[in-house]
């Protein structure tokens, strides 16, 4: 169940909910309109939320520290009046920003990362020493592959797998996780920023960035902002 909070105006609510009906269409989901952020965080007692969608007025480092913060594998939604004024400092990717004014148009141009980030409680399964072990996807930060091996970092401590990365990355990509450079894939919901050469993660790592997988992210982004 996909679980959507929404602290906005109503107006984006209705335009918001009613693009999101479509990209959730095959899967079970539901929604909660809150007017102030202290009736969200009761809310937050009860039940949990994959997806927050927050007007403007929310964008402070109170509602930072509250909800951003302490909700490290939600995904939140910016619904501003200028999102170039945030893009550029806030490479976040599990951070999204749409105008105002044009809702619909900007919308679509992130649904496929909405989608994929939101699937991310899905499991990925594999044996490690003999134990059948469970990975929620949003739970893994990224997979290196070393020699023969990939190694798993995630929440849960490091697992590793003898595996084909081009296998990872089909099985992957679906997701949310970029391959970034021919032995790295990481989970797009945790990068913190891109640089030249690297890109670094929520967790403070940085992973190489090559030039030809630079190409291609790019190409595929071509739609969203320009944040490389």
């Amino acid at each position: 169940m996909i679980r959507i909070a929404f602290l906005e105006y109503e107006k984006e609510v209705k335009e918001m909910t009613y693009l999101m009906a479509k990209t959730f269409h095959e899967m079970d989901w539901t929604f909660r309109i809150y007017n102030k952020a202290s009736d969200l965080m009761k809310g937050l007692k009860k039940e949990s939320y994959q997806i927050f969608v927050f007007d403007e007025i929310f964008k402070t480092p109170r509602i930072e520290s509250v909800f951003v913060h302490d909700n490290p594998n939600a995904l939140f939604v910016f619904v501003v009046e200028n999102k170039y004024r945030y893009l550029k400092e806030d490479q976040r990717g599990r951070i999204l920003y749409i105008e105002k004014d044009r809702i619909k148009e900007q919308y679509e141009e992130i649904q496929d990362s909405i989608l994929k980030q939101s699937m991310q409680t899905d499991l990925y399964r594999l044996i490690y020493n003999g134990v059948d072990v469970n990975l929620p996807y949003e739970e893994i930060y990224y997979l290196e592959k070393i020699d023969k091996m990939v190694y798993f970092h995630t929440k849960k401590g490091e697992f590793h797998q003898r595996i084909n990365m081009s296998d990872l990355e089909e099985i992957f990509s679906p997701y949310g996780f970029l391959r970034v450079h021919v032995s790295y894939l990481v989970n797009e919901k945790h990068i913190a920023a891109w640089y030249k050469d690297e890109v670094e993660l929520t967790i403070g790592k940085k992973v190489p960035l090559s030039r030809q997988q630079k190409r291609k992210i790019l190409a595929s982004k071509k739609n969203e902002n320009d944040s490389f």
